[in-house]
Order: C-alpha cells, then sequence, then structure tokens
C-alpha cells in the first residue's frame, strides 16, 4: 500500500535539524552520521526533506498499529545530493489517524546501491 495522504507528507525542519542531520543527538547520532556520509547537511535540510517526501510517495509501506495513531513504515529509494540511490526506511505517522503524515524516523534499509 502506498502512504494515505503522501501529496500532504510533513517533515519538520525540527526533525531533520535537531535529530537526522544532528551528530550530537543521543539517539539520532548514527542517522546523522549516515545522512551526513551521503553528502545531506544541515545548512540544507531542505534537499533531505524532499528526498524523504518523495521516498514517502514512492515507497511501499505496511501499516502497524501506533499508540498515537496510524503508522506506517516502509523502505524506498532515497537519491542523494550526489546522484546516488540508497534504500531507507522511513516510518510515518497519522496522529489520531487523520492527515498529514508526520515523518518519525528514517535510517538505513540493509541493501544500498
Amino acid at each position: 500500500m502506498k502512504l494515505p495522504f503522501a501529496d500532504q507528507a510533513i517533515v519538520s525542519e525540527q526533525k531533520l535539524v535537531e535529530y537526522l542531520l544532528n551528530t550530537n543527538h543521543p539517539r539520532g547520532r548514527g542517522k546523522a552520521q549516515f545522512f551526513l556520509a551521503l553528502g545531506f547537511r544541515r545548512e540544507h535540510a531542505e534537499i533531505l526533506r524532499q528526498a524523504l517526501v518523495a521516498v514517502a510517495a514512492t515507497a511501499d509501506m505496511i501499516e502497524t498499529s501506533g499508540m498515537f495513531g496510524r503508522k506506517f513504515v516502509g523502505a524506498g529509494e532515497l537519491r542523494t545530493p550526489g546522484g546516488r540511490t540508497v534504500q531507507v526506511v522511513t516510518v510515518w505517522m497519522l496522529p489520531d489517524g487523520a492527515p498529514p503524515p508526520q515523518l518519525v524516523t528514517a535510517y538505513p534499509a540493509t541493501s544500498v546501491r
């Protein structure tokens, strides 16, 4: 299944800058190292936001139960600033089951191209 309301997907600036691109974040530092190694940068967080929104629109998702709403997990292709394509897993939440979907996290999938 595709992410419901993927065309409305939200990736907050805080999620990008303070979590996914922050090497000092206690839980996000490994993810930050991954994304930084791919060429994404905190000062150009919009590029990562756009790439993650593109994954939301194209990846096949599995719906799982979430404490705060409908949760969707799916792996898809993320295009890097250097033009490479890597597989990432993204997790999205529809708070209270209503749009827009919001990014919870993203991390590397097992295969990288």
